[in-house]
């Protein structure tokens, strides 16, 4: 299996709803006479560079954040640019894991060393999938599903928002871990998946909770386990894959960057208003209306968990046969 182009999933959905919740409060906190940042820091606009086309949100918000929406390949063309940028605070990079941990894989000709190239900041958000059925598809269970597959190879169909995307990936790891045959389904974006999940034309799909919620609540698909490390807290009795078969994992998550070289003081204080802003009660109800669960770190932190997902997968994606293009 060869990868389609890198950049036809569609992240930018993620990235947007992160930027509905995070941005304008970021703004306000960063705009907020106080004590978080020092006079000579800063005194003109910050330019926060989003590696994806706009969405609905998409213009400067006031004279001290300025959205910078570039896209193109999956997200690498804008974090290049960040990569490249002065390190001084004033260029800064929301991106998702996507963009500087997969893509690298994934892209022969990938433009930085992710590991060199940024200053981590702190992380904002992770995204969570869930694994749902047509609910015409008699499974209700992570090793019904299993056995389904096993007495009816290459019958099931699975839709992803696109080659290499979470959903793509988690779904060829279970294959991989289980030896069952199920067709990949590849779509520009979860919105389509899910359409076609509803109406019977895939059996099976990874999807976000607020694509996927409204049609469990009608009946008309069934999710059957959470594709994360962990059971969410919002639905504790809702089992994951891992505890079925271990190692089928989503990983997904969105943070700030700066450019590798800028001053540990300047990391410090945009660190401050990033966590205080993702920490209000208002952002943290508006992400999570979007299936987003609210994260922070430290910038040490953010840095390991970035590089150790890069040493994962770059086991992970050459195994289930994606190849760079």
């Amino acid at each position: 299996m060869t990868a389609s182009k890198v950049g036809q999933f569609n992240w930018g959905a993620d990235m947007n709803r992160t930027l509905y919740a995070f941005v304008s409060l970021f703004a306000a906190v960063l705009a907020a006479p106080g004590a978080i940042l020092a006079q000579d820091y800063p005194t003109r606009p910050i330019t926060m560079v989003v590696p994806f086309p706009p969405g609905p949100m998409g213009q400067a918000l006031g004279q001290t954040l300025v959205i910078d929406n570039r896209g193109g390949a999956g997200g690498s063309t804008g974090a290049a640019a960040v990569a490249n940028a002065r390190p001084d605070g004033y260029t800064i990079l929301l991106s998702v894991n996507a963009s500087l941990t997969m893509n690298m894989y994934m892209q022969k000709s990938f433009p930085f060393d992710s590991k060199k190239a940024f200053a981590p900041i702190t992380l904002l958000s992770d995204v969570a999938l869930v694994l749902a059925v047509n609910s015409a598809l008699p499974v209700k269970t992570v090793p019904e599903l299993i056995d389904y597959a096993r007495k009816n190879p290459g019958k099931l169909s699975y839709g992803s928002a696109g080659v290499g995307s979470g959903h793509h990936i988690s779904g060829e790891i279970l294959k991989q871990k289980t030896g069952i045959d199920m067709v990949h389904v590849p779509y520009r974006g979860g919105g389509p998946l899910i359409q076609d999940l509803v109406a019977g034309n895939i059996q099976v799909g990874f999807g976000t909770l607020p694509a996927v919620l409204p049609h469990a609540a009608t009946g008309a698909i069934r999710i059957i386990a959470v594709a994360e490390k962990t059971r969410l807290a919002d639905m504790p009795d809702m089992p994951t894959i891992n505890e079925f078969v271990p190692g089928v994992i989503n990983i997904g998550w969105s943070g700030l960057f700066a450019p590798a070289g800028t001053s540990p003081a300047i990391v410090d204080k945009l660190h401050k208003v990033a966590v205080a802003a993702v920490r209000r009660p208002d952002v943290v109800a508006k992400m999570k209306l979007q299936g987003l669960v609210p994260q922070t770190s430290t910038p040490a932190e953010l840095a390991r968990l970035m590089s150790e997902e890069i040493d994962y997968w770059g086991r992970i994606i050459p195994s289930i046969g994606i190849k760079p293009e």
